[in-house]
């Protein structure tokens, strides 16, 4: 067996590996921001954006990501927008990975008990106390399962 050729790859499995790690970290990362915000919008209950939030969530939940990619790769240049091929796995990956991330932490705020809620009202906190001191620390912590799962996903 001759190894020179698997020798002669390594500089481009090298650079594989670094473009990989870039675009999962900043697809990762950009999921959870926007899955962090649309949990919140429903948790929230926002009448005109929580229907947003739904329609997104069931389109992205129920589109195939290579359909999405296809679109931003080659749909959108035809209107005039054109995306470099890093660019567009970046959003695809932060479109389809948002909607499941918005989904495991709408989870884990619903997770909350309603006796947590209660009591919080009971010592007087407002609405948005309540929300920063008691649900969103426990929702969270609730989530890192569904978390933990979607970036593995």
């Amino acid at each position: 067996m001759d190894w020179t050729v698997v020798q002669n790859s390594l500089p481009m499995f090298e650079k594989g590996l670094w473009l990989t790690l870039r675009l999962s970290f900043f697809g990762i990362l950009g999921a959870g921001v926007l899955g962090l915000i649309c949990s919140f919008i429903q948790y929230f209950k926002m009448p005109v954006l929580r229907k947003l939030v739904s329609a997104y969530v069931e389109l992205s939940r129920n589109t195939p990501l290579l359909i999405q990619l296809f679109f931003l790769f080659y749909g959108l240049p035809q209107v005039g927008i054109k995306f470099s091929a890093e660019v567009c796995g970046i959003i695809g990956i932060i479109f389809l990975g948002g909607s499941y991330m918005a989904e495991g932490f709408s989870g884990g705020l619903a997770g909350v008990s309603k006796t947590q809620i209660e009591s919080g009202l009971a010592i007087g906190l407002s609405r948005f106390q309540l929300a920063r001191y008691v649900i969103f620390p426990q929702g969270l912590m609730l989530s890192v399962p569904a978390f933990a799962a979607n970036v593995i996903f």
